[in-house]
This record gives C-alpha cells, sequence and structure tokens, in this order.
C-alpha cells in the first residue's frame, strides 16, 4: 500500500508538472511581440500653448478656430487682435503709430490695384512678418513682431503656410531673419530653411524641400530671429 501510494503521487506530481510547463509554454506563446513604440507626431496632440486672441469684442481660441477673421495681429505688447479686413488691422491703435504711419504712405504711393517694389502686399504692415495661408500672398494672414519659436498648432496655422512676406519700413530695426521648420518623427531630423528678408516668398511651392518637393502646407515651427 505504501509502494503504491508513493508511485501514486510521483505521477501526479510529474503530472503537475508537466501542466504547468505546457501552461506557462501556452501563456508564452499567446503573448503579443512587442513592437517598437512610434514617435509622436505634433498632428497627434493637442496644442500645448493655443494663442487666445481677441475678436469682434470677445475672446477665440486660435488654435480651434479663426471663427470669421480673415486677419489676426501680435502685438508689441503681447496681445493678439484679429480683423475682419485689412483697414481695420492697419487702423489698430494698438499697432505703433510709426509703422501705422509707414504702411499707409506706401499703400497710397503703390498705383491702384498694383503693388510697388516699396510697399508690401495686401495686408501686410511694415516690420512685421506677414504669413499667408495661401500662395500669391492670399489667404488668411497672421503678422508676427516679436522675436521667438512660433509653434503654428498653437495659432491654428500648422501646415497651412503658403507665402511669406517681411517689408521693411524702418532700417534703424534690426529685422534679422527668420527660420521655418518642418517638424519629423524620430528618425528622420526635422527639415529647415531660413529666410532672409527684405523681400517675399510668394509662392511655398517654389521653395526647395530638403530631400525633394516644396515647402507648400508643411510649415510648423515660425521662428522670427531679430537679434
Amino acid at each position: 500500500m505504501k509502494r503504491r501510494s508513493l508511485t501514486a503521487a510521483l505521477v501526479a506530481t510529474a503530472s503537475a508538472t508537466v501542466l504547468v510547463l505546457t501552461s506557462g509554454t501556452a501563456v508564452h506563446a499567446e503573448e503579443p511581440t512587442a513592437e517598437p513604440s512610434a514617435t509622436a507626431t505634433p498632428a497627434d496632440e493637442a496644442p500645448a500653448n493655443p494663442v487666445i486672441a481677441e475678436y469682434n469684442g470677445r475672446e477665440i481660441n486660435l488654435a480651434d478656430s479663426w471663427e470669421g477673421a480673415g486677419s489676426c495681429t501680435e502685438l508689441p505688447s503681447g496681445e493678439v487682435h484679429c480683423y475682419d479686413s485689412d483697414a481695420e488691422a492697419v487702423a489698430d491703435p494698438e499697432l505703433p503709430a510709426e509703422i501705422r504711419e509707414q504702411t499707409r504712405k506706401a499703400a497710397a504711393a503703390a498705383p491702384a490695384g498694383a503693388r510697388s517694389a516699396a510697399a508690401p502686399p495686401s495686408g501686410c504692415v511694415a516690420d512685421y512678418w506677414c504669413l499667408y495661408m495661401k500662395v500669391g500672398y492670399k489667404g488668411r494672414l497672421l503678422r508676427l513682431y516679436s522675436d521667438g519659436k512660433k509653434d503654428l498648432a498653437d495659432w491654428g496655422c500648422r501646415d497651412k503656410l503658403s507665402a511669406v512676406y517681411y517689408w521693411v519700413g524702418r532700417y534703424s530695426v534690426n529685422y534679422g531673419d527668420a527660420k521655418i521648420t518642418d517638424l519629423r518623427s524620430w528618425p528622420v531630423e526635422d527639415r529647415v530653411r531660413r529666410l532672409d528678408p527684405p523681400g517675399g516668398w510668394s509662392d511655398f511651392t517654389n521653395l526647395d524641400y530638403p530631400g525633394g518637393g516644396h515647402w507648400n502646407n508643411k510649415v510648423d515651427i515660425f521662428e522670427v530671429r531679430r537679434a
């Protein structure tokens, strides 16, 4: 009896061991193979610092929508105002008087319906970087003034930039240059290009992109560099 009990115990132990090993193998086989993690692109993320602007007496979040605004201006005070017309933008009392005066003089000197070499394209103002969302200096317009990097997702303009103009109204101002960046996911390096004023780039489909193609509707970061 003792021998039979011992044999039975050994058989039971062996069976349990096989079951555990078999179960462990089965569980391991069902585990999914780990995939390399993908680096998130800006399109996967909500804007970290959405720009709040004043438009027709109320506040709007540019990262969500410009609503009916045709243009917006970053003022030297740091505030952002949006407008229905170019005339309204130039008349904004928060825009420095010398900038308003230079812009009005240039517009008055230009032939009707045309743009002279001394005047900026429609809606652009002196000493501002003017960013257009359509080629030929058309579409929605964002006017940038202050130094530093602007994440265009915060301004509701990511991957929408098609033309840029910088008109120097006062050469005493250190107008510097600008840099545009297309953010790429690792391991691909970001694409970067420098823009040297004065002057403009009316059609980003003609602006060569590193590795081939063009810059139209690809800009994520616009950096103003006045230093």
